[in-house]
């Protein structure tokens, strides 16, 4: 831990411990709640993140790993998409016992 992170640390615990000195002295108990959000917010204030060490190993960690190249992805065809039935015909399929035959191009 650094000098600075140490310092920081000091602080919030003096910070924490006056709070809880001024319900000894007759405020409200309600002030003890300030506290949390005190030891959260001030350390973001100033410019330190919880965790940030670790997050910066893990994301180096996964950097490394590198995709496919796009040339070998563009020779596996895909199918087309097929497409979904959707409206009154969604409901008709979902509603449906048996679902209604496919559209055949067939006029009465």
């Amino acid at each position: 831990m650094t000098r600075r992170d140490r310092q920081l640390l000091l602080g919030l615990a003096a910070l924490t411990l006056a709070i809880a000195a001024l319900t000894l002295l007759g405020v409200h108990s309600d002030v003890l709640l300030a506290a949390p959000a005190l030891v959260f917010a001030l350390p973001l204030l100033a410019g330190r993140f919880v965790g940030e060490e670790q997050l910066a190993r893990l994301a180096a960690a996964f950097s490394g790993h590198r995709r496919r190249p796009a040339a070998a992805s563009a020779r596996r065809s895909r199918r087309a998409p097929r497409p979904l039935p959707r409206g009154g015909r969604l409901i008709a399929t979902s509603l449906a016992v048996r679902p209604p035959p496919p559209l055949t191009g067939l006029t009465a």
